[in-house]
């Protein structure tokens, strides 16, 4: 499934990978990375080696089914998870 800028976007951020890591993954300018996520148009070579990049680090792009719309999940492990502390006040 080639994946929407939108989804492209949203799996950087999921990551919490700065745009010019995944462009020096991807082997893109920053630029393009920059540009993809603000939905202005880049080749597909460029949109297509940003997805296998993010997808090297762990990202899944699902398509579309019958009951459900196009998705994407990690490998497990992958997400930081956030920890909340509780002040005693």
């Amino acid at each position: 499934m080639q994946a929407s800028y939108d989804f492209l976007r949203a799996a950087r951020a999921l990551l919490d990978i700065a745009p010019g890591q995944l462009a020096e993954k991807a082997k893109v300018s920053t630029r393009s990375i920059v540009r993809i996520e603000a939905r202005e148009p880049v080749g597909l070579e460029i949109s297509l080696r940003v997805q296998a990049a993010l997808e090297e680090l762990g990202v899944e792009f699902l398509p579309e089914t019958k009951s459900h719309g196009p998705s994407m999940r990690v490998r497990k492990g992958i997400v930081k998870k956030i920890g909340f502390q509780i002040s005693a006040d």
